[in-house]
């Protein structure tokens, strides 16, 4: 009885925050058990007015025209896009001006709906993570880009942005294109040079290289070798979840969008590999369990700990910190002590396909509904191609943690000769085609907070793990997310 009422309140609480986030929403599955209609748009539900001026050469010609844009970048980053903006804005003064509101992730979706719907101070243009995309295009608050595209020539082909994340900008609706990927983000992970070089080892590239660096940097300094914090929100949303997807594990059923954790074999096994692949690293004293984040960043900077899990937006105030301690500039911090690395295939149990998958967040622009004027539809076409392909964008905005999701800007000589590019970022994420983010699914919230749950409660440092306890708490979870979907059918 204790285990349903928890199942239950566990449903009622993801429920809740669904209802909260899309107050209007009628979530209706199709025949196929998708939310999208078959990938057809019987209602068009956006409309284009006015006229295009062009030049002698087709380039629309532009003039004053205002964009609102509201994004969910309000962080640690917010500094750095709004002056990428700001950059934007003063190379097309008295052409295009691009407005910002910076809206935190906690509130964003609510807020940005309930602007759209009510066409109250709503933008025109939106940034925000992918997995809500899905959501906004179901209850039509945005609209796609294709008719946009054609009356203003200007072209966003989507085969110019990686695969892994290209894939979702129809969002399911067949032909058309929603939104456009911007970047990627998971988490980061820094080594020191100088103890890696003493052990006399390099940079591992997969599980057993990790375990085999690991006990040669604790034998040589007793020291604990990984610094991170297990409790962090970003952790168990990134790196738990990507050993899932490592060890061969699905999140979800593409039409269904029901989870199969436990009643599919292949799945099952993922997560419980997924799980026992942090045991592991805990039993052999390789990492802690609970550790916080000031005590793992003050470990790996005083010279305790040989690699570094944190969030990449911090990389600039990490680089700053550790220069000033060692006493020296960041340039040479960077050429002699500090590198960057990727975790891809490090919690992989088994040489599986997909052991270098690295899941992590992705932002996505998309145009709202209300907009109607083809002249600012093209004006937000133009603000999408120059923030996705000019190299010197790309650069400023991967120093603050974010990989371009643009083949044009990361195949761009400029942006690979950044020094955060390629010193860090490109080696956080050596294959941005093996970057995966949620996908098309509007129950992202069941899927993820539940997949968090499963590692709160298989990975800690109590012991007593076995394979019937993990396969309980793995049901229950998946449980909870099939009922909470099922809610809605």
């Amino acid at each position: 009885m204790k285990n349903k009422k928890k199942i239950f309140c566990g449903v009622l609480a993801v429920l809740l925050c669904v209802l909260m986030v899309f107050p209007l929403a009628s979530c209706k599955k199709n025949p196929n058990g998708g939310n999208n209609n078959g990938g057809q748009i019987s209602d068009k539900w956006w409309t284009t007015e006015g006229e295009l001026s062009k030049d002698e050469n087709g380039n629309v010609v532009f003039n004053n025209v205002s964009i609102r844009l509201e994004t969910v970048v309000a962080g640690d980053d917010k500094d750095a896009f709004n002056m990428l903006v700001d950059k934007f804005n003063r190379l097309y003064a008295g052409k295009i001006r691009v407005n910002v509101t910076n809206t935190g992730a906690g509130t964003y979706e609510s807020t940005v709906a309930s602007k759209i719907t009510n066409n109250n101070n709503a933008p025109d243009l939106i940034m925000s993570h992918q997995k809500s995309h899905k959501n906004f295009a179901d209850n039509k608050l945005i609209q796609p880009l294709n008719e946009a595209m054609e009356l203003s020539g200007i072209i966003l082909n989507m085969n110019n942005y990686a695969t892994g994340l290209a894939q979702y900008t129809s969002l399911g609706y067949t032909g058309y294109t929603f939104s456009v990927p911007v970047d990627g983000q998971s988490m980061a992970v820094f080594f020191n040079k100088k103890a890696l070089e003493a052990i006399g080892k390099s940079v591992p590239t997969n599980r057993a290289e990790l375990f085999e660096v690991c006990e040669a940097y604790k034998k040589a300094t007793g020291n604990v070798p990984i610094a991170w914090n297990t409790s962090a929100d970003y952790f168990s949303n990134y790196v738990y979840i990507s050993a899932i997807l490592q060890n061969g594990g699905t999140l979800y059923d593409e039409n269904t969008y029901l989870a199969s954790w436990y009643d599919n074999e292949t799945n099952r096994t993922a997560i419980r590999n997924a799980s026992e692949s942090f045991r592991e690293m805990f039993s052999k004293g390789y990492a802690k369990f609970a550790e916080s984040s000031s005590s793992a960043l003050t470990e790996f900077i005083g010279g305790n700990r040989l690699f570094y899990f944190t969030d990449p937006w911090s990389m600039s105030d990490l680089v700053s910190q550790y220069a000033e301690r060692e006493g020296v500039s960041e340039d040479t911090l960077i050429e002699t002590t500090l590198g960057g690395t990727t975790y891809a295939g490090w919690f992989a149990m088994s040489d599986t396909a997909t052991k270098d998958y690295i899941f992590g967040d992705s932002h996505f622009f998309a145009m709202t509904k209300n907009v109607t004027d083809i002249n600012k539809k093209a004006a937000i076409l133009e603000f999408i191609r120059w923030f996705t392909s000019e190299a010197s964008v790309g650069a400023e905005w991967a120093k603050a943690g974010h990989i371009s999701a643009s083949k044009t800007i990361s195949g761009n000589e400029t942006y690979q000769n950044d020094t955060y590019v390629s010193n860090f970022i490109s080696k956080f994420y050596p294959d941005i085609n093996n970057f995966r983010c949620i996908g098309n699914t509007p129950h992202y919230e069941a899927i993820i907070s539940n997949l968090k749950a499963i590692f709160s409660d298989t990975v800690d440092n109590n012991g007593g793990h076995t394979e019937e306890r993990d396969n309980s708490v793995i049901k229950q979870k998946q449980d909870a997310v099939n009922n909470s979907i099922n809610f809605f059918g």
